[in-house]
């Protein structure tokens, strides 16, 4: 049974509240806004060894284990593990009050983009040298 209290913790829009405090349920897309304008961030750097990164991190198919009132998804889902991100980009993982981490998934973005670029890079060099033969 869900008190009041808990309800009160937890949101949902077009559907009920899960009770599980923290949690936000929409039935359709929920869009965010972040700050990201260059004016609001000084010691700007490209992240190192991008490409080095994302070979360490795992992209897994896997079902969910129930746990009540900590999370409200079921079956198969697919996702990366909290720990693995953490040894990598410890500034992206959190652990909640109640011990479990979670992973901030729209940071993972900037690193993928960097990547990408970097393995471009690899790519016109391998291209330059194929045309040279």
């Amino acid at each position: 049974p869900i008190d009041n209290l808990t309800l009160w913790y937890s949101l949902g829009v077009g559907t009920p509240a899960s009770g599980i405090a923290g949690e936000i349920r929409a039935t359709n897309d929920v869009t965010a806004y972040y700050s990201s304008d260059k004016r609001l961030k000084k010691d700007i750097e490209n992240i190192e060894n991008p490409l080095e990164k994302v070979m360490k991190i795992g992209g897994y198919n896997f079902n969910w284990i129930p746990v009540e009132g900590v999370h409200s998804h079921t079956g198969a889902d697919i996702g990366v593990i909290a720990q693995e991100i953490e040894s990598i980009l410890p500034e992206i993982v959190t652990t909640r009050d109640n011990g479990y981490k979670a992973v901030q998934y729209e940071k993972l973005v900037a690193l993928l983009i960097e990547a990408i670029k970097e393995q471009q890079l690899q790519i016109e060099k391998l291209n330059k040298r194929i045309d040279n033969l």
